[in-house]
């Protein structure tokens, strides 16, 4: 029996959990380098940028969570299509990843030549919401265009998680940290214009993708040579819309829903609360990472059990404890530690409330509780479920969000994030069991 092939252990809980494990153990080794990384940067850019520079950088490089859609969905359907490898005909696999990265390309040309007119017509500041500024024109445009460049290359990171691989792609992610701490250091020696900085984040993202696109063309040849993407195959393939139509929708509704914060907080609020939200983002995101790390091994899992049967709603429980019990660890973290590790990214020159640490610690639990769900709604039935509970967030999410800011400032956005994901885990979980029901 191939190794693909589902087993008798496959559909216990430990086998169920062993790819989660085994991208939590990457992303834990990983995360030190990256956590330091990402405090360095942050205080180097402190200190050389100050506060308000700080607060410009963060939210161009913050302004890059907000276009996922830009790969249109493409990912979700390549990440499909080499799960079910073993079960479909290779050719057709190819077909997938050919015409996706065939489309990211234009898309990336699109993407850096849009960056550049924005700038030439100086709408960048008004996007952020800051002071003209030319360097603030020039910094964007540049890093949109790494962002552009890398943006095809992004694919070997869900092909690596079709494979099962997720954990190899999640060890790469360190060099995006160390990349931005080199290239801003080297800003910071030599006096670089604010671009410079800017530069790095996104160059390191780059670098990411290109590591890991070449990593998914070996794993793919060594695996089965005709599906790699260099060899022919039909021009389209007609599994592409059925994914990448709801996952458009989602990655276009989600950034809106819950990560939109820093926009929101530089228009309904302040730079400072800018500044007290990113500096807290700072520690959370690495902690978010290891979460969504370890929960994008179960999309292959859940995807190979519905080709020989279903997922059960025992199956969804077992892995939505597991990871209820994990973000339950790392929120008690946020909550000892982040302190200390604010006071040393800031060195004072920033305050930030306890208050708002306890917000993000109990974003992270939601978050985490939420994963497994919206693993397993990842068929194309379950794609367009989750994207009616994304456009729901969005519908809670930015007027609740644009209120608290007016009023609690930084922690504002955190608690109507907060709010929208839990409302999102209590529906999902609702429609997963009447599916179940209905479709036993």
């Amino acid at each position: 029996m191939g190794d693909d092939m589902p087993s008798t252990d496959d559909q216990g809980a430990a086998a169920l959990l062993s790819g989660a494990a085994k991208s939590f153990t990457a992303r834990a080794i990983t995360l030190p380098v990256i956590a330091v990384a990402g405090l360095l940067v942050t205080r180097v850019v402190i200190d050389a940028l100050g506060s308000d520079g700080y607060a410009s950088y963060a939210l161009i490089v913050g302004l890059a969570s907000l276009v996922p859609f830009l790969d249109l969905g493409l990912g979700a359907a390549v990440t499909d299509a080499v799960a079910r490898h073993a079960t479909s005909d290779p050719v057709d696999t190819a077909a997938v990843l050919r015409r996706s990265q065939r489309i990211l390309v234009g898309v990336g040309v699109g993407i850096a030549i849009a960056a550049w007119l924005l700038a030439a017509f100086g709408i960048w500041h008004l996007v952020l919401g800051v002071s003209a500024n030319s360097s603030v024109e020039i910094a964007a445009a540049v890093g949109f265009t790494f962002f552009g460049a890398g943006l095809p290359l992004s694919l070997g990171a869900r092909v690596l998680q079709g494979l099962g691989r997720n954990h190899l792609a999640v060890s790469l992610q360190s060099l995006q940290a160390l990349t931005a701490l080199l290239v801003v250091a080297a800003a910071a020696s030599t006096s670089a214009p604010f671009w410079v900085f800017v530069a790095g984040p996104f160059l390191g993202t780059f670098v990411v993708a290109a590591a890991s696109w070449a990593l998914a063309r070996r794993s793919l040849q060594s695996l089965n040579p005709s599906t790699a993407p260099a060899q022919n195959a039909p021009p389209q393939s007609p599994t592409i819309a059925l994914y990448a139509v709801p996952m458009l929708i989602i990655a276009l509704a989600e950034p809106v829903a819950w990560q939109a914060d820093r926009i929101i907080l530089s228009h309904a609020s302040t730079l400072n609360a800018v500044a007290q939200y990113s500096l807290v983002f700072a520690l959370f995101g690495p902690l978010n990472s290891l979460i969504a790390a370890s929960g994008g091994s179960l999309w292959p899992v859940f995807a190979r059990r519905r080709t020989v049967g279903a997922v059960t709603s025992g199956d969804v429980a077992r892995t939505t404890a597991g990871f209820a019990g994990v973000g339950l660890l790392l929120s008690a973290a946020m909550i000892l530690i982040g302190p200390l590790l604010v006071r040393f990214m800031a060195r004072d020159a920033v305050e930030v409330p306890w208050q708002l640490f306890w917000s993000f610690a109990a974003l992270l639990l939601l978050v985490a509780m939420w994963i497994p769900t919206g693993m397993v709604l990842t068929d194309p039935q379950g794609l367009r479920i989750q994207a009616g509970l994304v456009i729901g967030q969005v519908i809670i999410n930015i007027p609740l969000s644009i209120a608290l800011a007016a009023r609690w400032g930084a922690i504002g956005p955190v608690v109507a994030s907060a709010v929208a994901i839990a409302v999102s885990n209590c529906v999902g979980w609702l429609i997963f069991s009447v599916r179940r029901s209905t479709n036993p």
